[in-house]
């Protein structure tokens, strides 16, 4: 009797995790295989079954900017950012960790951390920029009471 040999355990990468995910074909029934998963990807590869292990994406929490207006109930703008993956693309860029920028729109914006970093630069000066724009017109409000 020839004795099988079976493959070594896999080791798995410094940030990483292994856990379960369902690949199903069509209607057949799922099947759960085990796949290296970053540990700030909070998707659950388990519950959502894919056709193919090439279509599972690794994705993070959102965070969500919402931006109201006066004029009506509810959002005007929104942002959203979070990490991804896509271990399986063609693409170096996007099988790495990169931030994705959207607003909600359809657009997105692939960035990586560098580019993250530049975008949260902006974001802090034009922050400072509408604090000034604020302190601004509630001064010229105030101004406007006075002489009321």
């Amino acid at each position: 009797m020839t004795e099988l040999s079976l493959p070594p355990v896999p080791t798995i990468k410094p940030g990483h995790r292994l856990v379960p995910a369902a690949i199903r074909w069509h209607q057949q029934p799922a099947q759960t295989v085990w796949i290296e998963c970053p540990d700030w990807c909070t998707e659950e590869h388990h519950i959502t079954a894919q056709l193919a292990i090439e279509d599972i994406l690794h994705a993070s929490d959102t965070e969500h900017l919402g931006i109201h207006t006066l004029e009506h109930p509810g959002l005007a703008f929104e942002l959203y950012a979070q990490i991804k993956s896509d271990p399986a693309t063609t693409d170096p860029r996007t099988r790495q960790a990169h931030i994705v920028v959207d607003d909600g729109g359809g657009e997105d914006a692939f960035l990586t951390p560098d580019m993250a970093d530049d975008l949260a630069d902006q974001l802090v000066a034009f922050a400072a920029k509408v604090r000034q724009l604020s302190r601004t017109a509630r001064s010229h409000q105030m101004q406007a009471e006075v002489t009321a």
